[in-house]
């Protein structure tokens, strides 16, 4: 298996190697998480809140990691394969890490950073779209945009990358420097859609790790924005000082259609992204500034899908439209999901449908309850299926918000009626579950009365 992490880059990080590892070794990447661990690659055992990563090394050599990192004084276990390479370190993470910084630098891609909240994911992933024409991207798989996931992400780079493309949480202003201080991005974008989250003024923490030729693409219509930058500063959005003012918006479905200020030509985005044009005017400033012209940003855009977005759509019936949210237990996965669903277009009624709970974690009763803290205004109605979502239902009655209507159903029979006149009330539905065939029956017939 040919990769692109070689025998000089892992060795210049090591304090000792076992095993067999020889000139010509090479990996496809790294990974902290043995249950997500691609075969091809390296395992990093990560000490977590309520774990030790080392504890999982067998986990993780059965989902094909070919080799692992391992801290100095940690002993071995016994029932490791015959061979199987060992590279000793301090630290696990920290010679990851200096591994990226290295890579980065041999690679040297452009390397573009977006951050804020829920709407970084989405952002990235529509730049990403437009950026493909005429670069050869890498970019992040990972929702969480920490130091660990960024590092990963670096390291799976091909080495032919033109343009790296990263999320950055803005968690903390720790994280965020942390990531920054390791991407020195050159190019930035701030994107966000709640004014009032703190997440947002925490972003303008990503300015730590750029250098006074890079640029940063970011709201002009935030008051706080309007301040001393270390670098170039672009500013989209709806005031008349923006460079890239949006204006002209008209919902034409099944497309909204906008212009930017001094852009001789109509941009056109599914309808369902009608209150993301500022996200997407990000994207179009940003994608200009990287030297792509109008009519490929116009071509690329008009083909966006939601799929581009991570959205899978399983169809639609009665001005209702219903999309399957994949079972991902990652709190920035959950976040991004509702968000979308919170600010997709202008339906007056969205609602979760949360079914026999988090199939990768069903036993995780602290998972669902969080899961509950998230559900708020926009979303009107909760409803949940089987014993185990049943602890989203109960949290909600701790919650005690009258704003939502929450209903749970021990099986698909009893909530049959409940799908059927949600779907018959031109709602936004967003389904979480394993039996997204019942659903799309549902929709089927219904579209052939």
């Amino acid at each position: 298996m040919l990769g692109h992490l070689d025998n000089q880059l892992i060795k210049s990080v090591c304090k000792r190697i076992e095993g067999s590892f020889s000139f010509t070794f090479t990996a496809l990447g790294v990974c902290s998480d043995a249950n997500r661990m691609k075969p091809g690659e390296i395992f990093v055992p990560v000490q977590g809140q309520r774990y030790d990563g080392h504890q999982l090394i067998e986990a993780a050599i059965e989902n094909g990691a070919i080799a692992s990192f391992w801290k100095m004084e940690m002993p071995l276990p016994s029932t490791l394969p015959e061979g199987f390479p060992v590279f000793f370190v301090d630290d696990p993470e920290v010679a990851v890490r200096q591994m990226a910084a290295q890579y980065l630098f041999e690679v040297d891609p452009a390397t573009v950073a977006v951050t804020g909240d829920y709407t970084r994911l989405a952002t990235k992933k529509i730049l990403a779209r437009v950026l493909s024409s005429s670069y050869t991207i890498h970019e992040s798989h990972h929702s969480r945009g920490d130091e660990i996931s960024v590092v990963e992400t670096i390291l799976s780079m091909p080495r032919e990358t033109d343009a790296l493309l990263c999320t950055v949480s803005a968690s903390s202003k720790a994280s965020i420097t942390q990531v920054s201080q390791l991407l020195q991005p050159s190019f930035v974008i701030i994107s966000e859609f709640d004014h009032s989250s703190a997440k947002d003024s925490l972003a303008i923490s990503i300015e730590e790790g750029m250098k006074a030729s890079s640029t940063i693409v970011l709201d002009g219509d935030r008051p706080e924005f309007h301040r001393e930058w270390k670098t170039d500063t672009m500013m989209y959005g709806f005031n008349e000082n923006n460079l890239f003012k949006v204006k002209n918006i008209q919902e034409k479905d099944p497309s909204v259609t906008f212009q930017v200020e001094g852009i001789f030509m109509e941009f056109e985005i599914p309808l369902l992204l009608s209150q993301h044009v500022k996200q997407v005017t990000a994207v179009i400033g940003m994608a200009i500034h990287l030297g792509i012209g109008a009519e490929q940003i116009y071509s690329a855009l008009k083909s966006l899908s939601l799929e581009d977005l991570a959205l899978d759509q399983i169809g639609m019936a009665k001005d209702s439209v219903v999309l399957f949210d994949h079972d991902h237990v990652e709190e920035s996965d959950v976040e991004y999901s509702l968000g979308m669903l919170k600010h997709l277009h202008n339906f007056k009624r969205r609602m979760i449908i949360v079914d026999e709970g988090f199939q990768a974690n069903p036993l995780d009763k602290t998972l669902h309850e969080t899961f509950a803290t998230l559900l708020d205004q926009p979303i009107t109605d909760v409803i949940t299926i089987g014993e185990k979502a049943f602890w989203v239902t109960e949290a909600l009655k701790r919650i005690d918000d009258d704003t939502l209507s929450s209903e749970h159903f021990v099986n698909h029979a009893q909530a049959i009626d409940t799908f059927i006149e949600a779907i018959e009330s031109s709602s936004l539905i967003m389904y979480r579950g394993a039996n997204r065939d019942l659903l799309e029956q549902i929709i089927t017939e219904l579209n052939s009365r």
